[in-house]
């Protein structure tokens, strides 16, 4: 009796809720709706108010349309293949477009309304970028060493052997940045600057391995040339650089006996020039090792030691001396890149191949031509995105006989005269980079001039 009464009871607050008044819509329910539609369209006035001129200025101030803002950069800047990625944004551009329409039937209207709802709000940050391109060629590294009474005693070397540490110290940091990577720029501006009509060589240690004990044996022994002697080439030299990791232990003396091996196979007069931030620690001897290199009247080696303790200093000062070169202390980023060819003048065929070597190439220069047109071609594809969205928003309205034949092509020629406008531009702009990258490949050329002539009046007081 009891579960029928309950039962009863649900039954009637049923029935009752169903009778009741508030089950039809009221005042707030109708608020909502009306809200909804409300932000389905929008407001003329600010329709009236944008701008159909295609210039890029212009265009770098819109705000992007209102079904648009959740369209991702990466998107809106990729290739347009025809077709409309989202038919979703079309369907919810028509109410808008469609009370623009209603207000005003002026192609013109039309066209600021599809902007309104439908444009890019990629162009601002696009076209800055675009603006903002300088040329991404390295500026040249040139070396003003000082003349010295016996600074042609490794210059006219014709072979040159770089020997750079590779041991786990080079992990650590000298002015917030990591060893490893300062010495491996220095060294590849010293290879392009000095290297290019001579056989260059580079040799690493340390770099295998690990810093434990049970390692040693591994690191010690792991000494390797990454760039075969040979004519210097760019790009092969800077990818074996690249590819150096700091890991072990430092066989310097082994390094040393390494390049000794080399350089006695090799024609003409060999220079040898050692990288590294410590001390011997396989238990080898750096200093005979240096003394039985340059034993040779056509052997000599240079060492610079890159933000080393007292003791390690000592140590590499004596291979310089032991080896009949000298000795350089680097204490930071700065100091490696000046010093790493401080008073260590180039050849004389090192200064007749520099205008040919140092500046940027043909195949350079082509490539930033062609990382400055990715940058440009953004801006273009944003505009074909952009056509593709209007044109598929004005097809809709056509068949759904809010527009007539006539009006959609009056509204698509403006659509093309815009972006025939920010099309020639564009053009100008890229014609601008264009000049801003053989101007500086002149102006790199020109520096590299004044600098080879430098080097050889300094040679001359040398002598």
């Amino acid at each position: 009796m009891k579960n029928t009464s309950i039962f009863l009871l649900l039954v009637s607050l049923i029935v009752l809720a169903a009778c009741s008044p508030n089950s039809a819509p009221d005042e707030e329910s109708a608020t909502e709706e009306a809200t909804i539609e409300a932000d389905e369209t929008m407001d003329i006035s600010t329709i009236q108010e944008v701008s159909t001129e295609g210039s890029l200025s212009v265009l770098k101030e819109q705000q992007g349309g209102k079904e648009t803002s959740d369209i991702p950069i990466e998107t809106d800047t990729a290739k347009s293949d025809g077709n409309v990625k989202d038919e979703d944004i079309i369907d919810a551009a028509i109410p808008s477009l469609k009370e623009a329409i209603e207000s005003d039937d002026n192609p013109e209207t039309l066209h600021k309304a599809l902007i309104a709802v439908l444009g890019s709000p990629y162009y601002g940050q696009t076209i800055q970028d675009a603006e903002n391109m300088k040329p991404a060629f390295e500026d040249p590294y040139l070396p003003h060493p000082e003349a010295e009474e016996d600074a042609d005693a490794s210059s006219e070397a014709e072979n040159a052997i770089i020997l750079l540490d590779a041991s786990s110290s080079m992990l650590l940091d000298v002015g917030g940045e990591q060893k490893m990577k300062v010495a491996k720029d220095a060294v590849k501006s010293f290879a392009k600057t000095l290297g290019s009509s001579s056989e260059i060589s580079l040799i690493v240690y340390g770099h295998k391995g690990s810093e434990s004990d049970t390692d040693m044996d591994e690191s010690c022994s792991g000494i390797e040339e990454v760039y075969t002697s040979e004519a210097y080439d760019n790009q092969k030299f800077s990818k074996a650089t690249d590819q150096i990791e700091a890991k072990g232990w430092t066989p310097l003396a082994g390094a040393i006996e390494a390049a000794a091996d080399k350089s006695s196979s090799m024609d003409g007069a060999t220079a040898i020039y050692i990288v590294s931030d410590g001390k011997e620690t396989c238990g080898g001897d750096p200093i005979k090792a240096a003394e039985q290199a340059a034993s040779d009247e056509s052997g000599i080696v240079n060492v610079i030691g890159f933000d080393v303790d007292e003791e390690s200093e000592n140590q590499l000062a004596d291979v310089a001396e032991a080896g009949r070169g000298k000795y350089y202390a680097a204490d930071s980023a700065a100091d490696l890149q000046t010093t790493i060819e401080y008073e260590w003048l180039p050849s004389n065929l090192d200064l007749a191949w520099a205008p040919v070597n140092i500046p940027p190439n043909g195949w350079e220069v082509g490539d930033e031509y062609d990382r400055q047109r990715q940058v440009l071609a953004k801006i273009k594809n944003i505009m074909g995105n952009e056509e593709v969205r209007y044109e598929a928003a004005l097809t809709n309205l056509a068949e759904e006989e809010v527009i007539t034949e006539e009006v959609k092509v009056a509204v698509s020629q403006l659509i093309q005269e815009r972006f025939d406008m920010a099309k020639e531009e564009l053009s100008d702009l890229e014609q601008e980079k264009i000049d801003q990258v053989n101007e500086k490949q002149e102006e790199i050329r020109v520096e590299v001039m004044a600098w080879v002539e430098e080097m050889k009046k300094l040679k001359e007081n040398a002598s």
